[in-house]
């Protein structure tokens, strides 16, 4: 069928992630699942594409990619010994005394956190290559869950044929995302999931500013969102020969 697109499907998973909000300073706050500009990430170092290169490499144009979560999003938090800095200067004096001062803050991470990855890239020949290191677990970097420390488990799922269509409404396993104007269109009281409201970064560009989305939905506890729309109908994708429904981070670009 002429709206059908070939699509990678993986695991990703790890004792904890952590992808830390944009307002975040010291005390860091985590997404509870991996935005598109993490994923683009990953998958770069999984390729070995230069971080410098990831923006252009994985446009919104170009590429499709929806998250779903596969464990119940269970939050914690560790604690961590951090270090003041930099050193200060009193009565035009350097002052060292401030590097030996430090304080312990808490990260907020995800426990045991798991997720399938949904991706679609108009390279055929990038999407090849994935394909090939994802089976035999060859990335030319280690990929991440977040940070650099919390190494991620990478688990090839296979290949699959998604058709996108339109609907007033649908049981969504992954991620939904949101426009502003399909925000008020959007009735979410009939899923008895336990949702999670985040506002994330959804395109990277290469002066490394961000375009965030106006809001996105998650199901904490992995049941589908039933979604219902008031009016018009909403984009979804659904995959051939199986049961999952979601939506494309893309299609909710600028």
């Amino acid at each position: 069928m002429a709206n059908e697109i070939p699509v990678c499907l993986f695991e990703i998973r790890g004792q904890f992630a952590h992808w830390r909000k944009w307002f975040t300073t010291t005390s860091a706050l985590t997404y509870s699942f991996p935005p598109r500009t993490a994923v683009i990430g990953m998958i770069g170092a999984i390729l070995g594409i230069p971080r410098g290169d990831v923006a252009e490499a994985f446009k919104i144009s170009t590429t499709r990619i929806a998250v779903c979560p596969l464990n119940p999003i269970v939050k914690d938090r560790l604690p961590e010994k951090w270090r003041q800095s930099p050193p200060r200067i009193a009565r035009g004096k350097f002052d060292a005394a401030k590097m030996g001062e430090s304080f312990q803050e808490n990260l907020e991470v995800i426990r045991r956190p798991r997720y399938r990855i949904v991706f679609w890239h108009s390279n055929q020949k990038l999407m090849r290559k994935l394909a090939e290191r994802l089976k035999e677990k060859r990335w030319v970097y280690p990929p991440c869950m977040g940070i650099m420390g919390f190494l991620a488990d990478v688990k090839w799922e296979g290949e699959g044929l998604v058709e996108e269509v339109a609907v007033n409404q649908a049981e969504i396993h992954t991620v939904l995302p949101l426009t502003e104007e399909m925000a008020q269109k959007i009735d979410l009281s009939g899923s008895r999931a336990y949702l999670r409201e985040e506002r994330i970064p959804n395109e990277v560009f290469s002066d490394r500013t961000f375009h965030h989305l106006y809001l996105a939905y998650v199901s904490r506890d992995t049941i589908p969102l039933r979604v219902r729309t008031t009016e018009g109908r909403i984009p979804i994708f659904m995959l051939r020969r199986g049961q999952l429904r979601g939506m494309f981070f893309e299609r909710c670009a600028r």
